[in-house]
Order: C-alpha cells, then sequence, then structure tokens
C-alpha cells in the first residue's frame, strides 16, 4: 500500500503535500506526486502568540484569590457578627430588643453568603484542573519535541490526569521504559520521563483535593476570638497570712477598725450576702431531701455588678473561690464593656468593636484560694507546751467518709488567746442569759503550723501512744516530746493535712458544753485562674463569673499560712464579739449545731451545718485581699519575658474573647487546605517560567485525533500486542509548514529529523 502523503525531500519532512490523482479506478496504482519545492518556514501568527499569553496570564491570575485566601486565614481575619458584614457594620445589638429577630437575619445571610461560597470554591477548583492540564501539555510537548520524543502513553496525559484513577494506571509508571522492540534508551532520560510521570501524578492529586482545600480556605467559620492581651498588674503576694488592714479595703471599714478587730464594720455590705447564702441553703437542702434526686445548687454572692459561686470540679478535692478584688476591677471593665453595646454614635465607647460579634466573654486573670475542706464531730481537750504555745486535740477525725477508723487529731497552736496572728473566737447571740454558759454558742478559729494523729493502735511513730495514753495519769501530756510528736514524717494520706492548718470549732450548748464540739479543719492553696463573664444579658442574666484554667494540687504542695482574722471579717463580728440573733445564718446554726453533733454529718442537719460552714469560709477566702506591682513598660524586653516566667509573680492581664465569623488556621483540614494551594501555586508559577521560553500552541483532542489518523506508521508498532507496549512507543510531535500537528517516529537516525519543531 502507497502512502497517502510522503515530503517533497528527505531534508525537510513537512515542505509541502500533495495528494496524487489516480490514474485508474484501482485504489492500488495510487501514488504520490512531489512537490518540486519547499516553501519558507512560516512564521507563528500573531493570534497564536496573543492566545499563548493569555492562557499564561490567566494562570498566573490564579495566585491573586489563592493569595487573598491565605492572608486571610494567616492573619486571622475578622469579619464579624455576620458572613455579609460590609465595612465591619453588623451591630448584633445582643442587649436590645430585637436580638432574636437580627440574628434571624444574620443568620439567613450568612446561609446565603456561605452557599455563594461554594461556588467560589469550585470556580477555583475549575481554574486550576485549566492550569494543571495545560502544565502537563506543556511539558509533555517539551519532551515530545527532543531525543526520541515521548511515549504514546503520555500524549493525552493532560486530559487523563483529572481522574484519580490516573495515579494507579500501569502505563502511567510503565511508558518510560524502553520497549524490547525498540532502539535502547539511555538512563538519563528514562529518569526524565519518569519525574514527568511524577510530576502528572502529584497534579492528578492536587487537582482533586483543590476542590476541598479551597472550600476550607474561603468559607470562613464561627469561631472564639481572643482580642489583645492587657497587662494590668504584676502579682505580689497575697495578704491571706496579714490581718485585714486598709482604708479602702471594705466598704464602711476604716483601717482603724479593722487593727482593732472591729470586724463588724463590713456587716452592712457583706453580712447580708452571708445570711443569703444561710437562706439560700435551707430552700436547697429542703429541695433536695423533699424532691429524692439529691441535687445541691450552690447559691450566689455579689460583688459589685458581677456574681459568683464557689467553683467546685466533679473529682477535685479541692474547691476555688474567686477573689472579690479582682471581681472589682472586673466590674469596672464588665459595665464599660456593656456600655458599649448601646446603640450610640458617641466616640467615648471605644470597644464597640465588640457589637460586631454574636457574644463576648471578657476575661481577665487573677489569684484565686483554694480550700480543701473536712469536717468531723467530738470533744476537745487542750494541753500546754513549755514556750506557751498549747496543743489542742479532737477525737473523731476520719481520713475520709468511707473509712470507719477514727483518729485523734492534735493541733499546734500559737499563744493562746492573746495572739490574734493565730487565734480567734466569737459567739452567737442564741444564749440564755440565766444560764449563758451551757447555753451560748462559741465559735473559735485558730491556725495551727503542725498536725499529729493517734489512735489506740497507731501513732506512727510519733510516741503519741505512750505519752497521753499509757504514761499519762494526770491528763497533762507532760510525757510527751511535743518537738518530736510534730515532726514525725506521716504517710502519704496524711500528710496533706499536717501544715498550715486552719481549725475552726463550733461549741455545742448542753450538758458537755465544755468539751463537745463540731470541728472543721481547711487547708488553703493559691492559683491565677482566668476569671470569665459573659456579657450578654439573655445568656448571662446573674452576670455570673466562672473561673478556668483551675491546676490540680500535687500531693507535695504545701499550704498557705492564713489568718483567722479573716474569718472574722466573713462573719462580720467583732474579736470576741456576740452576732446578732436575729441574723438568719446565727438562726440556722442554732437549730442544726446540736443534732449535727448527735446525729452526725450524714443527717440533714449535718448537711445544712457542711454547707453553712463552706459558705462562710468561702466567704472569708473572698475578702481576702492581695498586693501587686507595675507592669513592664516594654512587654516585649527581656525583664518582661522573664517575669512571664516567674510563676510566683505572674503579670496578669485583661482580654475579651469574642464569637464571630472569621478565618484561621485552627484546625488541620485548614493546614492542609494551605499545604494544597501552596503546592498549587508552585504548579502555576512552573506552568508561566515555561511559557516564557515556550510558544506552544495547545492542540484539540480533534486535532489530535486527525493527526493520528494521517500518520502511517513505519514499523513501530510491529509485533507489538500489549498495550503496556504500545505505550512505550515513542513520538515526536512536530508541526508541518501548514501548522499541522504531525507525528514522527522517536528513532535516533530517521528521515524526519529535520523536520520543524512546534
Amino acid at each position: 500500500m502507497n502512502p497517502v502523503y510522503e515530503p517533497v525531500s528527505k531534508n525537510e519532512a513537512f515542505s509541502s503535500y500533495r495528494p496524487v490523482r489516480q490514474t485508474s479506478s484501482n485504489s492500488s496504482n495510487f501514488s504520490p506526486h512531489l512537490t518540486s519545492a519547499a516553501p519558507a518556514r512560516r512564521r507563528a501568527r500573531p493570534s497564536r502568540v496573543v492566545l499563548h499569553w493569555l492562557s499564561h496570564i490567566l494562570s498566573l491570575l490564579w495566585i491573586a484569590p489563592i493569595g487573598t485566601l491565605l492572608w486571610l486565614n494567616l492573619s486571622k481575619h475578622v469579619i464579624g457578627a455576620s458572613v455579609w458584614c460590609p465595612g465591619h457594620n453588623c451591630n448584633a445589638e445582643g442587649n436590645s430588643d430585637n436580638a432574636i429577630q437580627r440574628a434571624n437575619k444574620f443568620d439567613s445571610q450568612d446561609h446565603n453568603v456561605n452557599g455563594a461560597l461554594q461556588f467560589v470554591a469550585k470556580a477555583l477548583e475549575v481554574w486550576f484542573f485549566f492550569v494543571a492540564a495545560s502544565l502537563i501539555y506543556d511539558m509533555g510537548t517539551m519532551f515530545a519535541k527532543k531525543g526520541r520524543g515521548l511515549p504514546v502513553g503520555y500524549l493525552l496525559a493532560h486530559l487523563e490526569f483529572g481522574d484519580i484513577r490516573y495515579i494507579v494506571n500501569p502505563l502511567l509508571w510503565k511508558s518510560p521504559l524502553p520497549n524490547r522492540q525498540g532502539v535502547p534508551e539511555n538512563r538519563g532520560r528514562i529518569i526524565k520521563l519518569y519525574l514527568f510521570a511524577c510530576i502528572t501524578a502529584m497534579l492528578t492529586i492536587l487537582a482533586n483535593l483543590m476542590g476541598p482545600a479551597t472550600a476550607v480556605l474561603v468559607l470562613p467559620t464561627l469561631q472564639w476570638i481572643d482580642t489583645p492581651r492587657i497587662m494590668y498588674e504584676t502579682f505580689n503576694h497575697t495578704a491571706a497570712s496579714q490581718q485585714p488592714y486598709g482604708d479602702h479595703l471594705f466598704p464602711g471599714c476604716s483601717a482603724e477598725q479593722l487593727r482593732n478587730g472591729n470586724y463588724s464594720c463590713t456587716a452592712d455590705t457583706y453580712g447580708p450576702s452571708l445570711d443569703e447564702w444561710a437562706a439560700h441553703n435551707i430552700a436547697m437542702t429542703k429541695q433536695a431531701t423533699n424532691s429524692g434526686d439529691g441535687a445541691l445548687i450552690l447559691g450566689s454572692s455579689q460583688e459589685a455588678a458581677l456574681a459568683f459561686t464557689i467553683n467546685s470540679t466533679a473529682g477535685a478535692d479541692t474547691v476555688w473561690v474567686p477573689s472579690r478584688q479582682v471581681l472589682r476591677n472586673m466590674s469596672h471593665e464588665f459595665l464599660k464593656l456593656r456600655g458599649a453595646f448601646v446603640e450610640s454614635d458617641e466616640p467615648e465607647y471605644p470597644e464597640r468593636v465588640f457589637n460586631n460579634s454574636l457574644q463576648t466573654i471578657l476575661q481577665q486573670q487573677g489569684p484565686s484560694l483554694g480550700v480543701y475542706l473536712g469536717f468531723h464531730t467530738g470533744n476537745v481537750s487542750d494541753y500546754d507546751l513549755p514556750d506557751g504555745r498549747w496543743v489542742r486535740c479532737y477525737t473523731g477525725w476520719k481520713l475520709n467518709y468511707e473509712n470507719e477508723e477514727e483518729y485523734v487529731k492534735c493541733f499546734r497552736l500559737g499563744l493562746g488567746s492573746e495572739d490574734r496572728e493565730n487565734y480567734a473566737e466569737f459567739f452567737l447571740g442564741n444564749f440564755n442569759e440565766t444560764d449563758k454558759d451551757s447555753t451560748r454558742t462559741g465559735v473559735g478559729a485558730y491556725f495551727a503550723d503542725r498536725a499529729a494523729f493517734y489512735n489506740e493502735k497507731e501513732d506512727f511513730g510519733s510516741g503519741l501512744i505512750d505519752c497521753l495514753i499509757t504514761n499519762n495519769p494526770d491528763g497533762s501530756g507532760e510525757a510527751c516530746d511535743w518537738d518530736k510528736v510534730f515532726s514525725t514524717e506521716w504517710p502519704a494520706d496524711f500528710r496533706n493535712t499536717t501544715i498550715n492548718v486552719g481549725v475552726t470549732s463550733y461549741g455545742v450548748p448542753g450538758v458537755d458544753y465544755k468539751t463537745a464540739r463540731v470541728w472543721c479543719e481547711h487547708v488553703i492553696y493559691q492559683a491565677f485562674p482566668t476569671y470569665s463573664v459573659d456579657t450578654s444579658p439573655r445568656s448571662n442574666s446573674q452576670n455570673l463569673v466562672m473561673l478556668n484554667n483551675l491546676p490540680k494540687i500535687l500531693q507535695d504542695t504545701v499550704p498557705l499560712v492564713m489568718n483567722p482574722a479573716w474569718l472574722l471579717t466573713a462573719w462580720s463580728v467583732d474579736y470576741e464579739g456576740d452576732l446578732d440573733s436575729e441574723r438568719q445564718i446565727v438562726k440556722v446554726l442554732s437549730r442544726v449545731l446540736p443534732k449535727t453533733y448527735e446525729k452526725g454529718l450524714a443527717a440533714s442537719e449535718g448537711i445544712e451545718f457542711f454547707l453553712l460552714h463552706f459558705y462562710a469560709l468561702g466567704q472569708a477566702l473572698s475578702m481576702v485581699n492581695h498586693y501587686s506591682y507595675g507592669i513592664p513598660e516594654d512587654p516585649n524586653s527581656k525583664s518582661a519575658k522573664a517575669a512571664d516566667k516567674d510563676k510566683e509573680h505572674p503579670i496578669f492581664r485583661a482580654y475579651a474573647t469574642i464569637h464571630v465569623w472569621a478565618y484561621s488556621l485552627s484546625g488541620r483540614t485548614s493546614k492542609l487546605g494551605v499545604a494544597v494551594v501552596s503546592l498549587g501555586a508552585i504548579a502555576v508559577i512552573a506552568r508561566f517560567l515555561i511559557g516564557l521560553t515556550t510558544t506552544y500552541q495547545e492542540r484539540s483532542t480533534v486535532q489530535v485525533l486527525t493527526a493520528a489518523f494521517e500518520h502511517r506508521h513505519q514499523g513501530e508498532f510491529e509485533g507489538l500486542e500489549e498495550e503496556n507496549h504500545l505505550a512505550k512507543v515513542r513520538y515526536r510531535v512536530m508541526e508541518d509548514e501548514e501548522g499541522k500537528q504531525r507525528f514522527v517516529p522517536g528513532k535516533r537516525t530517521s528521515r524526519w529529523s529535520n523536520a520543524t519543531s512546534p
């Protein structure tokens, strides 16, 4: 069979082609008629050059929206209360009467805008498909015009790469290998073809990931964003170990009153709050016992414009109490922030930016005191020490409420009633004038630097059994080596209540009033949590403050020293004074104390007593103030960074957390999206750089098929039947003088070697 087309000369493969007329009706007699000369090399048409550069510029422009998305996410750009918030002016008006209507409006806008952004993500994906296909075509054309050309298996790679299955297509990975019937290929050429295969596979993966990657970056999400953290003070020390003092420590109290122990000056402000807790205690216990579910909801107390409750974490032995000093400072910022939600054009509200949030949480770091509590009933006995101090021992101590074994616990106290650093006492005004001693309820508060345990079976090597039971006929305890007793190494379970222990002892009126006691012990710890308050009256109508980032107390943590006078300020009673019998807390205590001693702490009266003392101690801890000093002038200075690492004297910061629509890289999927689009951007730049040195015109599928149909093979497919062998056949893809695509067999010596390259 004769070829349909033949070149005019061997030296110019595609110079000119002319079909030969048939001289007979038999097609087998068809033969070529050659032209006599070849025309000059054809120049590229201007329209082709324009299309070439438009294609590359369009590809490069893909980086513009992608760069914008990366900037939005990397800079954590905040939009506002709605996705559609032009000019950052979408006032949520969380405190207004139409807040729900505005929320519904924003929700509808968010739905529509997010739907539109989905189309944007799809457009960016399609755009990248165009770029990736062009890049594969350009690289394939570069291989096709050099050396032995491009394997048949790669001729349509720019059309097939979009299918994710293409990366597992055997032809992709076998085509670079030399065909067993072909001319041997050098190793460098094979490596380059495998590089082409790897890049094509990578672009296949990128193209299939680009849709979700751009969707992750283009769609904003509702996030909690922290505003800049502003330093406001550096912690110095807590005043827990000192007597309450200062002109402005409590409203209505002067420094002289506090110095003289006249703590009843706090009654006007804080007396009602403790009585309110007592009243709540009655209602809570009645609800819990009568409803049968046993739920206890702790009451709250107010300080300035904020309220707080005692934070008790499930499973934790330590409960934490907010500082009223911190709450007073925080209340000022809270009211200032509440003012920001007033619809006004006045410039005195710089916090109006918070109007663009769906919710705002005001946060402030500060100190807090935590307490570990124990409650017991028993009898008391005292022993004098040679140095003027004394030891008070109580029966009825248990390691925990599940443990049936009881111990006697002894506390080393100060110098008696004259030592106001370690001793405080007051009375409930519920006594009978005719029998004052037996009907008067005394409450003593003590600080003990050391404590010890013993019972008839075990004293842990302290010697208390010998000196208080075996060799103590007169009950004086003179046989005890108290220094040895209080330096004993106690078991780990006992150790956390043997150093710096506070004791509160309630006398029980009646026959055994001299020794009968309901007594409580506590140890105090310090932490620096974050105070948080939701500023919305709809979600936080009580302005309740919560404590976050509370620590877990380690077993060897040394408790703080606490002056018992703080309990007097909590009760609003003078040193050795009488509480007014008309106060709610006095009435409740007078009722539950005898029953608690008689029935134990498991009785309903025992639960009421537990909560009353719990509230009174919480009131005392909340009133403890702290001292601070200035902040570093330069937050980035070495001294500021060193202060940040000082766990004993931390720098406190205040900030707000706002709930807004925003961009960020907070999740793993968004970080994966950044990686995908970054690699896509590299591919776009690579395509543009290739375009600077070439003017390849991408051929359509029809043009490729036409060139394939016009080509007559010269034996390169002979003996090849399997697909993977056919795919290895190499062709150089050239253009003739008319600009048509032609396939030239990729042999080292060929009569097509001087053909024109595209």
